[in-house]
């Protein structure tokens, strides 16, 4: 056998295994899977609950850069002159600095600051349905 004919088979192989054990997982209906079931918990979100969420978010910011800083303190107190590995803690330094960089951003800018957003979108939301619900109660009609 060619190696193309072995290779063609090795992946003919691989996709029938792949293809075979995509299954989604779902409970039966008696058990609350679907109709006739148990009753299931419904996810309630507002907008104080997602600002809750984004100080949960800040406070791990915060954490996350005071290890930053205990990390950065406690090897630059390292000194390996005159071995070869001395340019080692260096290099650690610039790549810890840099992902803990990364690690702020995403906390700062893409966990926290799309929690704000999305509470903010969701205040005005609120704020618009409130707004309607008291026009119509006042008499107007709906447009």
């Amino acid at each position: 056998m060619s190696f193309d004919e072995m290779w063609g088979q090795a992946r003919n192989d691989a996709l029938a295994r792949q293809q075979s054990s995509m299954r989604l997982n779902q409970l039966p209906a008696t058990e609350g899977g679907g109709a006739g079931g148990a009753a299931q918990a419904q996810l309630h979100v507002d907008a104080s609950l997602l600002e809750g969420r984004a100080k949960n978010a800040e406070t791990v910011r915060k954490n996350f850069m005071d290890a930053d800083n205990k990390v950065m303190s406690a090897t630059s107190e390292i000194t390996l002159k005159g071995f070869k590995s001395e340019s080692a803690i260096t290099t650690f330094q610039k790549r810890w600095r840099s992902q803990m960089r990364h690690m702020e951003d995403l906390l700062q800018n893409g966990v926290k600051g799309n929690l704000e957003t999305s509470a903010a979108a969701f205040r005005a939301e609120e704020a618009k349905r409130l707004s309607k619900v008291k026009r119509l109660s006042d008499g107007e009609k709906e447009n």
